[in-house]
């Protein structure tokens, strides 16, 4: 029945306007319009009469519904999800970083000199790049040969895990490099160094929130072009959280479990009371942004839709808002309540948060939502802590010498205050991405 409606739907598509807020997106947004259409009479003959009786009715928001989940809006896997919307971002020049004064990261790790650029115009995604968006990507590439999935055997964090690689038709950027860990679980350390041996891989673990999960799945058996798909939390099929919130603690070695005991935190989360129903939904995580995502990853998924990702400059000029905003927020303040942003605003150790919707809170005046926490976002650039001082009054500056480590930025749903700055810079190795990295694009 699922398909029958969305091929119905589709051809729907074709002649009718189901897009009700013409946002270039078929979401919940349009199920509620089309809900208040019903309640107050407004059907005029074109929205969304999938059934053609003259009339939109609860097989409508059905049908509706049907194509939310399947994805049945953009079906073309080689053009970018119709969900994602460009903004456009004039040129113009900043002065870029911040004073030493005003640096709160860690102690002599000051790296955002003070220095003029100057940047033509570009745009930018409006969102970072969402669980369904990233599916469509992975489906596409699939299709096109350029990736595969395999057991990780080399030693590592992710050893043992099913990871997506490039094929040996990928590209050389991302070719036999992980993109994407489809076992991604949330991280576990010991938090609070309770053991004073400054390791966070001995001793007692402060676990995550359990919903910090990978939600990409994969079924290599499927023969309809959507080998990936999004998982719903509540299928117990595809997540087993009372299995899922065992755990070990670490023994005095380094990355070395103490198998003797084995612990269970089921129960000292709230979203797991009255399973399933606290859970969020298939749709909800659908739109969450996609996390455990290597650069390598969001660099494949920038060559294969022929966009980019922001350079370092590029980030920071969109992140402040036109008017020089200090924080990376819609207004360029930070509230305490959480409001402003999707941060550690309780000062948690670890955090007991998570992503949420990529559209939540209010945008900054470009119109970008979320730029200041939820995940830190991938960058083009290589860092380099004196790279600021090299390209003063450079024109559209971008790092392109290799230094083994990656740019990124604006915080995440785990971190602290100083994250979310317009000038704060982060740094990585490209092979890294847990349950709080992820990225937007730019043209």
């Amino acid at each position: 029945m699922q398909r029958y409606l969305s091929l119905l739907l589709f051809v729907g598509l074709i002649w009718g306007q189901c897009d009700f807020n013409s946002d270039g997106q078929l979401d919940s947004l349009d199920i509620a319009d089309e809900v208040d259409c019903i309640l107050v009479n407004c059907f005029d003959g074109s929205q969304c009469d999938f059934n053609n009786d003259g009339d939109i009715n609860i097989f409508d928001i059905c049908a509706t519904v049907d194509c939310v989940i399947d994805d049945c809006w953009n079906n073309d896997l080689f053009t970018l999800h119709s969900s994602i919307n460009f903004k456009n971002i004039p040129g113009g020049s900043m002065t870029m970083g911040e004073s030493e004064s005003s640096y709160q990261g860690p102690p002599g790790g000051y790296d955002a000199y003070l220095h003029e650029v100057t940047l033509n115009s570009f745009q930018m995604s409006e969102t970072e790049i969402t669980n369904e968006q990233y599916v469509h990507f992975l489906n596409g590439a699939f299709l096109s040969g350029l990736l595969e999935v395999q057991i990780e055997t080399n030693p590592g964090p992710n050893m043992g895990d099913l990871l997506v690689f490039g094929s040996e038709e990928a590209p050389e950027e991302y070719r036999g490099m992980a993109l994407y860990n489809l076992s991604g679980t949330r991280v576990m350390k010991d938090h609070d160094n309770a053991d004073g041996d400054d390791d966070s891989f001995t001793g007692v673990i402060e676990p995550e929130n359990p919903l910090n999960i990978a939600y990409i799945g994969y079924d290599e058996l499927n023969v309809t072009n959507e080998w990936f798909y999004v998982k719903n939390p509540a299928d117990s099929e595809e997540f087993n959280w009372l299995e899922l919130t065992n755990y070990y603690n670490y023994s005095d070695q380094s990355h070395q479990f103490d198998i003797s005991v084995l612990f269970n935190d089921y129960n000292e989360w709230e979203e797991l009371e009255d399973f399933p129903n606290n859970l969020p939904t298939l749709l909800e995580v659908s739109h969450w942004p996609a996390t455990f995502i290597k650069w390598y990853g969001a660099k494949a998924f920038t060559l294969f839709y022929d966009v980019k990702l922001p350079t370092e400059a590029q980030w920071e000029f969109a992140a402040r808002g036109s008017v020089g905003f200090i924080y990376s927020t819609a207004d360029g303040n930070v509230y305490g309540d959480g409001t402003s942003a999707i941060w550690n605003f309780l000062g948690e150790n670890p955090s007991r948060g998570h992503v949420l919707d990529a559209k939540i809170n209010e945008p900054n005046p470009y119109g970008l939502y979320n730029m200041a926490g939820n995940v830190w976002e991938w960058i083009e650039d290589w860092y380099n802590s004196d790279y600021y001082n090299e390209s003063a009054n450079a024109i559209d500056p971008v790092n392109t010498v290799d230094s083994g480590l990656k740019v990124r930025r604006g915080g995440s749903w785990n971190y602290h205050q100083a994250t979310l700055k317009a000038s704060a810079r982060a740094k990585d190795e490209q092979f890294k991405g847990n349950d709080h990295f992820g990225f937007r694009i730019a043209q």
